[in-house]
């Protein structure tokens, strides 16, 4: 349906209906001056008028221009001339003038709604968008510019390389985008580099244009936050949140590759168990608080033991496991007896200088043996040497069978 109150150009009324007079007296000059009353085609230099009234001035004035051509048309340019007639050959020319004229408005009209919508789609603040020929920017909207630190000016001509954080995905982007085929968008997630010189995540997604091969257009999002969200809640998923070591999860995840790796290769691999001695008693005595205390201290002390390539998590309440890699039995039974001896001899200071407390852990310690082993077998091995460790009077290793 036509709007009569819709232009593209947002001209206050009087100018755009000036204009449109002005393009329609053109149109009659150039009937007059051109071609003579008895030449054929009454309204053969109207159409353009017509065309440029709906295009640049809207509906309504592009509307105003087709009557009065029509009008002049049949008055000065249509047999009898210079009077209005009746006859039938008069009004099928009329009617078809009429249909053409609104047809040239309907399309114009629905032209500038997709221009108007798809400006309001790529002009925004929010998702960058940019024109690109040969990966260098022809045209690019002002979220670009927010999104990236740069002027409109500055990255109009420029190569999109320069935008990338990374040179390599620079060119992975150019190898698995290009070309890129009509109809099917490439998309992909990276980092690009600022104008200050930070680094942010972003989502973009490309398709080529139809008409010219080397035009292609894209959209980019920045997911900065997103990212730094997804960073965070991964972290939390794969750490204990009270002693910063690792998840249960991620350890089962990890262990099992381990494991996987030691099997293929016929390397050694050891697997602890270590509980805090009364540390329900703890709890009680003290408060949770004091146990929380325990808790990060213990794990602090393991650490300061530990290979930066050992695996150490927190699997539950006063419970921790340890994976030793390349480390065989004897090896792994010095390595509990190190980290028993240093718990035991360091005093963990309490809250609100209280005293200080003394503690002791009972380790549970096991080897992998054999092929068909899995990290569960391990830590059930473990478990139990963990178990006897605890009923032999605490405070010392086992190692199991």
């Amino acid at each position: 349906m036509v709007n009569f109150n819709y232009t593209h150009y947002k001209l206050q009324s009087i100018y755009r209906l000036s204009l449109a007079l002005i393009f329609f007296a053109l149109a009659l000059f150039s009937r007059f001056t051109f071609l003579t009353h008895t030449t054929g085609g009454p309204f053969v230099t109207f159409y353009p008028a017509i065309i440029l009234s709906f295009y640049f001035c809207g509906t309504f004035p592009g509307a105003m221009v087709a009557v009065l051509s029509g009008l002049a048309g049949a008055y000065y340019f249509m047999p009898p001339y210079n009077q209005f007639s009746a006859s039938l050959h008069i009004s099928y020319a009329i009617v078809f003038f009429s249909i053409t004229s609104s047809l040239i408005g309907f399309f114009i009209s629905r032209l500038h709604r997709h221009i108007e919508q798809t400006n309001v789609i790529l002009d925004n603040e929010m998702i960058g968008s940019m024109m690109l020929r040969d990966r260098k920017i022809l045209w690019c909207n002002k979220a670009m510019s927010t999104i990236l630190g740069y002027p409109q000016s500055k990255l109009l001509g420029s190569s999109t390389k320069m935008l990338f954080a990374d040179e390599s995905m620079y060119e992975t982007v150019g190898k698995n985008a290009y070309p890129l085929r009509i109809g099917i968008p490439y998309r992909t997630q990276f980092e690009m580099r600022k104008a200050d010189g930070d680094k942010i995540w972003i989502d973009i997604s490309g398709a080529g244009i139809p008409y010219d091969e080397s035009l292609s257009l894209w959209l980019v999002n920045d997911i900065s936050k997103l990212k730094a969200l997804e960073e965070e809640l991964k972290h939390q998923v794969d750490h204990d949140f009270l002693t910063g070591l690792r998840s249960r999860s991620w350890f089962m995840e990890q262990a099992s590759i381990e494991l996987n790796r030691a099997i293929r290769f016929n390397t050694p691999l050891s697997l602890l168990m270590l509980d805090i001695d009364f540390f329900k008693l703890v709890n009680d005595t003290h408060g949770h608080q004091t146990g929380d205390i325990v808790l990060k201290n213990v794990a602090q002390l393991m650490q300061k033991i530990l290979r930066d390539f050992d695996m150490c998590a927190r699997i539950g309440g006063e419970e921790f496991v340890i994976l030793l890699p390349q480390t065989n039995k004897d090896k792994a039974l010095e390595v509990a007896e190190r980290i028993r001896l240093f718990i035991q001899n360091t005093k963990v200071p309490l809250p609100a200088g209280e005293s200080t407390l003394q503690l002791t852990v009972s380790i549970g310690l096991t080897s992998l043996s054999s092929k068909e082993d899995i990290i569960d077998d391990l830590i059930s091995k473990a478990d139990k040497a963990l178990y006897e460790a605890k009923h032999t009077g605490r405070n010392r290793t086992c190692v199991s069978d």
